[in-house]
């Protein structure tokens, strides 16, 4: 009964963590291994051991990869907190009565990973999603041996120095921090104040002289300010957040709380009193589950773009437009361009794309994160701009290290810009993965085959946008500005590019570009009719210029009829309308150009 008691406890607590996981993070979990990057070859071995820590962020960065499938790499993540939850248990002799205690350290290794929100675009620490769980069970394991070690003086000093001097190379902060507990944990395994001295100053000499001795000898990747906190993610951006340090402290404060205070196995409950441990562990329960809550991070526009990216990424276009459906307040930019691109790839974009709800909401979270970091790269490659995508992918790959995905669109770039030796290089790259060997040969049976891309699922539709100037831009790092501006000033004999080079210019709101793209588009499609919305930004902006031909122009009735309304209530408020009025506006004209041009002009595209 006694061994039933844990693991029915640890199965039903990760099952539910798997779960929540599964059913609220999948697209997280597949993104994670996406900017995740495991080779199965001997260079990225030493490469990964070129800092300390890095067996940490080597084995991190493997079970990241099973993420690919995100069951796989749920299950292999429980199995990792199964393991820490019963090592927890030996080493703390903590009585079954008490088991609750042992799931804590899973909750904030759960909180770590899941109040990430940006951070997965941008952190530098690989395999961060594993390295703390792994490096943590490590560090308890090593805490049990210190425990069941015979009482011998030198011993436990040997071990103190072995788990510096070995773990420091191999887990970073986390040995120091399993060296300081011992060091601590010392005085509750043994009255012998002497004994106790000489391993707390042993513990204090090797967090201290071993690092600075490897600093100087051994590895020259590391700044002197860092080389006690290697193997831990940095959130440090134009300052420190030390707000997403918050798991981290509160896992450090558990296990110093469980090396001061001694839990008695043996110590009876007393009869009288049954409910006082039911009780205490109860509100825990409640404390953690709430603290796991709180900082699980919920935002839905996060999620959203989590999900067209995967959608996008698997050329699935009905399901980025049915996640579209799904948003309710205000989207990011990201969330339009991407809803918009699934559109165009349906031929839907000019009959639906204004019924999407509109604005520019900044991400929610305090970083600096700009559609460029996010989607940007995706963005540019689906409308045909190798050049600027090739640049962030190149800038990143530098910044913030390269991973699967960044292989995947340099790849991508080099097959557009015909770089057979490129595109190579870095599908043999990807063959060294887990999972992208068949991405990579299908890829490379695109090489100097312009017919298998026109057809294939992927690239087909992008053959038909490669027709900019072969020019790099300044990158001020406003993608959708930037995407626009080009397009807007440019003309191709290719139907779909020409939809897009219209729409750029209505973007832009710049007059000679609308006219000169959509005289173009007109010649085109002689006997096709006008979409509505190129009709309603032909007659507004001829009215705004007061052409003689403006009225000549292939425009529905009821389309002047929109435009003359609008603008009728639009001078009733003297072009300065209150909430009232624009929700009005919204009501009656939110589907039209009109809107999009008085009232998306100022927004901020971040």
């Amino acid at each position: 009964m006694k061994k039933i008691i844990p693991i029915a406890l640890w199965l039903g607590a990760l099952s539910l963590i798997a779960c929540a996981l599964l059913c609220f993070e999948s697209d997280l979990l597949w993104k994670v291994q996406q900017q995740n990057l495991f080779l199965c070859s001997s260079l990225f071995f030493k490469q990964m051991m070129v800092t300390s820590g890095g067996m940490l962020s080597y084995l991190g960065t493997f079970f990241t990869q099973f993420f690919y499938h995100p069951w796989i790499g749920v299950v292999m993540l429980c199995g990792w907190w199964w393991l820490l939850m019963w090592l927890v248990k030996r080493a703390f002799q903590i009585p079954d009565r008490w088991m609750l205690l042992t799931l804590i350290p899973v909750g904030f290794l759960l909180i770590a990973d899941t109040s990430l929100d940006y951070w997965i675009y941008i952190l530098k620490l690989k395999g961060y999603f594993f390295s703390a769980t792994i490096g943590t069970t490590v560090g308890v394991a090593l805490l049990w041996l210190f425990r069941i070690l015979p009482h011998n003086i030198w011993l436990r000093m040997g071990l103190v120095v072995l788990t510096v001097a070995t773990g420091y190379p191999l887990m970073g902060a986390y040995a120091l921090a399993t060296a300081l507990l011992m060091g601590i944990w010392t005085w509750r395994l043994t009255n012998a104040r002497k004994e106790n001295i000489c391993v707390s100053v042993i513990a204090l000499l090797s967090i201290i002289v071993i690092p600075l001795a490897c600093y100087r000898y051994v590895y020259y990747q590391t700044h002197i300010s860092d080389i006690y906190l290697t193997a831990l993610p940095v959130f440090t951006e134009t300052e420190t957040l030390y707000a997403y340090y918050i798991p981290y402290y509160l896992l450090a404060l558990y296990f110093l709380v469980m090396a001061v205070v001694r839990l008695n196995p043996t110590k009876p409950i007393k009869p009288t009193k049954p409910i006082k441990p039911i009780l205490l562990q109860a509100l825990l329960l409640v404390a953690l589950i709430a603290c796991i809550w709180h900082f699980w991070y919920k935002d839905d526009n996060y999620h959203h773009e989590l999900r067209m990216q995967r959608c996008i990424e698997q050329a699935d276009w009905q399901g980025v437009i049915d996640e579209g459906k799904k948003q309710e307040g205000e989207p990011t930019r990201a969330i339009v361009m991407m809803h918009n691109l699934a559109l165009s790839r349906l031929g839907l974009q000019c009959d639906m794309m204004y019924s999407f709800p509109k604005g520019s909401k900044k991400p929610n979270t305090p970083l600096h994160v700009f559609m460029y970091n996010t989607a940007g790269r995706l963005i540019y490659y689906h409308y045909g701009m190798m050049n600027e995508c090739h640049r962030i992918c190149m800038e990143e790959g530098v910044e913030y290290g390269w991973s699967v995905e960044r292989l995947q669109y340099m790849a991508r770039n080099a097959l557009f810009n015909n770089e057979a030796r490129a595109t190579m290089k870095f599908l043999n790259l990807l063959r060294q993965t887990c999972y992208y060997g068949d991405w990579a040969d299908h890829f490379e049976g695109l090489i100097n085959r312009p017919d298998l891309m026109a057809s294939d699922m992927e690239t087909g539709p992008i053959t038909h946008m490669m027709h900019y100037p072969d020019v790099q831009s300044a990158g001020d790092g406003f993608v959708e500005k930037n995407l626009m501006e080009v397009l807007s000033k440019t003309d191709a004999n290719e139907p779909y590019f020409q939809e897009q080079a219209v729409l750029a210019a209505m973007w832009t709101r710049n007059a000679a570009d609308f006219w000169a793209r959509f005289e173009h588009y007109v010649n085109m499609h002689p006997n096709r009719p006008v979409p509505r919305i190129f009709q309603e930004a032909a007659y507004l902006f001829g009215n705004m210029e007061n052409l003689s031909f403006t009225e000549e122009l292939p425009v529905n009735k009821d389309v002047k009829e929109n435009l003359h309304g609008f603008i009728q209530v639009m001078q009733q408020c003297n072009w300065k309308p209150n909430a009232q009025v624009r929700n009005y506006l919204y009501q009656r004209y939110g589907t039209t150009y009109y809107f999009e041009f008085f009232f998306l002009k100022d927004i901020t595209y971040f």
